[in-house]
């Protein structure tokens, strides 16, 4: 799915331009029928730019950062497709009632506007996350706890984005993608969740307030002293975040070797060399 800025919505306001032109003309003119044909459809393009500016303020990358999701929470309001349906609804009335065109034809220019909005912007999927499956208690268990943290891991990327230090900015991203790894240990081997509790309820929260705060002030409040300090809580963030990997990962190797030893002495009893 293609990144949207905020400025992007323009091109469709541009786009829109000549429709409240020929609508103000019309109404010049006294040829009602034209004005009230071009101003719905200008209404129409003004909104889909709308809903489209707002789409991209909601970070339309945090949807292809999201894999896991609770039940009940994977559907979402696909803004751009909406906007899509409104420039399309628009460009139909322009070309009918506004130029005189078959209606035929309208829904053909309306197809090229949303083919055009698709390759501009992108379509949104109606769900969201890849949605693991929850048989009993434990798993609804992890479930959670995996959407909650990645929520946490979102904020955080969406601070380093907003952050205009690059220093601190690609700090914040390799805790991120620590973080994501940690998870993805975990939605491999659920049993992790228990060793990995207190990192996700404690490190991880820690380094989302922090790492969202510093987003939200630094730009008011110009200190030398808070910057520092915050580099030095995500240097301690980043060492934390490694040890609790490499201890989930550790994990993983003393568990291979008890599962080595148990095959090698149930070969033994079965008389197998």
């Amino acid at each position: 799915m293609p990144r949207v800025r905020p400025a992007g919505a323009w091109l469709l306001w541009i786009f829109s331009t000549p429709l409240l032109f020929a609508a103000i003309n019309a109404l010049i003119l006294s040829r009602l029928d034209s004005f009230f044909g071009d101003a719905a459809a200008w209404a129409l393009l003004a909104l889909a730019a709308l809903l489209t500016r707002r789409a991209s303020r909601q970070s339309p990358e945090a949807a292809e950062r999201r894999r896991f999701s609770q039940p009940g929470r994977r559907w979402q309001f696909p803004l751009r497709n909406v906007a899509a349906v409104s420039l399309a609804a628009g460009t139909c009335v322009a070309a009918v009632y506004g130029v005189g065109y078959p209606f035929g034809v309208g829904i053909g220019f309306a197809a090229v506007a949303v083919l055009g909005y698709h390759l501009a912007y992108g379509l949104e999927p109606l769900r969201v996350g890849e949605p693991m499956s929850a048989q009993d208690k434990e798993s609804r268990a992890v479930i959670e706890a995996l959407a909650e943290a990645e929520d946490r891991l979102i904020t955080i990327e969406r601070a380093a984005e907003a952050i205009g230090n690059r220093e601190l900015s690609q700090r914040l991203a390799r805790i991120a993608e620590l973080g994501r790894g940690i998870l993805a240990q975990i939605a491999e081997r659920p049993s992790d969740l228990r060793r990995a509790r207190r990192f996700l309820t404690v490190f991880l929260e820690g380094a989302e307030q922090v790492s969202d705060g510093y987003a939200r002030t630094h730009r008011h409040v110009e200190s030398a002293e808070l910057e520092q300090h915050f580099r030095t809580v995500l240097i301690t963030i980043e060492e934390q975040f490694q040890r609790q990997r490499e201890h989930l990962r550790e994990a993983d190797m003393l568990d291979l070797d008890v599962q080595i030893e148990v095959l090698k002495k149930q070969l033994e009893q079965e008389g197998i060399r």
